[in-house]
């Protein structure tokens, strides 16, 4: 088995050009205050391969990085091949996106809260176009959490975890450092297209003895190849993420069945993604689109219900006529 330093990184691989894996291994190379991690790239049949990017750029720390390649089976599936394959002596496992960045000292501040007893630890996250971090725009509460090092932003997470993490995403994948010896065996989903790594961090939070988390921005998200966004409103790929998402709310309770506070919440995401989708379809329909009939099959094999959702439209908007309000 190769061997590697305490810290692996996990990044599953599939970009069109070498830049964004370059700025993300640059990143984790210049990690402050830790030793040099090891990184497992998949490449998940990249048409641009990472072993170009790691011969071109990386030639000095080609001994900390080992690449698998295998067949294109999606980024769940590529973080799975990377777990099934962590050198020997991996204490700590960090997920990285091939488009992300971290900041200097991400690893450190994970080793601080392990060594102060937490078993998992995420930090502040921001795409470049946002005007706001995530946590600032969910009106997520550092100070309502132990603070355990104020000069570093570090707190103990203590809370509810199905809102935060389910629905408001406030875990993103980049940012996920945990110890291996606590959290050995979990999986992500492979057939799901979103929501897998959600499932993921309830399950390994649960497990965790304490959770620690950075206030601060430790992830600065990029825009490479990314399956889970894009999409216009009206447009296919609209279509296409709404009725993934249906999927995986549809299954969210067999995915977690120990979770009792998840029905409310299924129950609610439900009811507005078939609200989502039939004012998308008539939308394109109001506007002569050709209608997707792959997607609306798609939709109906989600959820059969969701066909109820174009009377609730209809009915609003009717109502509104009558009483004189905007559509």
């Amino acid at each position: 088995m190769v061997k590697g330093g305490e810290v692996c990184v996990v990044i599953p691989y599939f970009q069109r050009s070498p830049e964004p894996l370059k700025r993300a291994l640059d990143s984790v190379f210049a990690q402050e205050c830790v030793s040099t991690p090891f990184v497992l790239i998949v490449d998940d049949q990249s048409p641009f391969s990472a072993a170009s990017v790691v011969e071109t750029h990386f030639q000095p720390q080609s001994e900390h990085i080992r690449i698998i390649s295998q067949k294109n089976s999606g980024a769940a599936k590529a973080r799975n091949t990377g777990l099934d394959n962590l050198p020997e002596g991996t204490k700590y496992v960090a997920f990285l996106d091939s488009d992300d960045e971290w900041t200097p000292f991400h690893l450190d501040n994970a080793v601080r809260m392990f060594d102060s007893g937490c078993d998992f630890y995420f930090a502040g996250h921001k795409r470049g176009e946002w005007k706001e971090d995530k946590f600032s725009m969910i009106g997520f509460d550092p100070a309502s959490h132990p603070c355990m090092d104020e000069s570093r932003g570090l707190h103990e997470y203590r809370g509810d975890l199905i809102v935060p993490v389910m629905q408001e995403h406030m875990v993103q994948t980049s940012s996920v450092v945990y110890r291996l010896e606590r959290i050995p065996a979990i999986r992500f989903p492979v057939d799901l297209v979103l929501g897998e790594d959600e499932v993921f961090w309830v399950k390994a939070m649960r497990l965790a003895r304490k959770t620690g988390f950075c206030r601060h921005v430790e992830v600065q998200m990029g825009r490479g190849v990314n399956i889970s966004q894009g999409g216009e409103w009206g447009s296919e790929r609209a279509l296409q993420l709404t009725s993934q998402n249906m999927l995986y709310w549809r299954r969210i309770t067999d995915l977690l069945p120990e979770e009792r506070d998840l029905g409310p919440l299924q129950k609610l995401r439900i009811r507005q993604l078939r609200r989502n989708l039939a004012e998308i379809f008539l939308y394109r329909l109001r506007r002569g689109a050709d209608l997707p009939m792959r997607q609306f099959a798609a939709c109906t094999c989600a959820d059969p219900l969701w066909l109820f959702g174009f009377w609730n439209v209809l009915f609003d908007r009717i109502m509104s006529r009558r009483e004189g309000k905007p559509r």
